[in-house]
């Protein structure tokens, strides 16, 4: 399913509605912002058009369909991407010992090239440490 890069990075090929999306499976801090409140959370997986990520089933969250503002910060604050987005799915995990999380997925949709070019230098810094990484 996916190839182990490190200890922190895993590829995976996703087939979804006859697209192909490559998300990079890396532990990070994530926040979303919507009506006024601010849900912070960590980040699952991550890829040019999303993402997944879990926040505790205590904090108040954003619904599905939902206009949220996501802060990615992966790797440091030199690493930190603010992009607009919507909820698609929310979903309890499947792993039986995070049953007080919430998995929310996120669509980027269609990014201003600004916002595109930040996720993919944010995402080519992932490959580059992955490709680097020492153990």
């Amino acid at each position: 399913m996916g190839e182990l890069m490190n200890n922190h990075i895993k590829t995976l090929q996703v087939l979804s509605e006859g697209r192909n999306y490559k998300r990079f499976i890396k532990e990070g801090a994530v926040s979303v912002a919507f009506r006024g409140q601010t849900a912070t959370g960590n980040l699952v997986n991550l890829s040019v058009s999303g993402l997944l990520a879990d926040f505790a089933s205590s904090s108040p969250l954003p619904g599905i369909s939902e206009k949220v503002t996501v802060h990615l910060e992966v790797g440091g604050v030199d690493n930190a991407l603010e992009v607009q987005g919507s909820v698609v799915r929310i979903q309890v995990p499947k792993d039986i010992e995070k049953q007080d999380v919430i998995e929310i997925a996120m669509n980027f949709g269609d990014l201003p090239p600004s916002a595109k070019y930040g996720l993919q230098k944010l995402i080519k810094y992932l490959l580059v440490n992955a490709l680097h990484y020492k153990t």
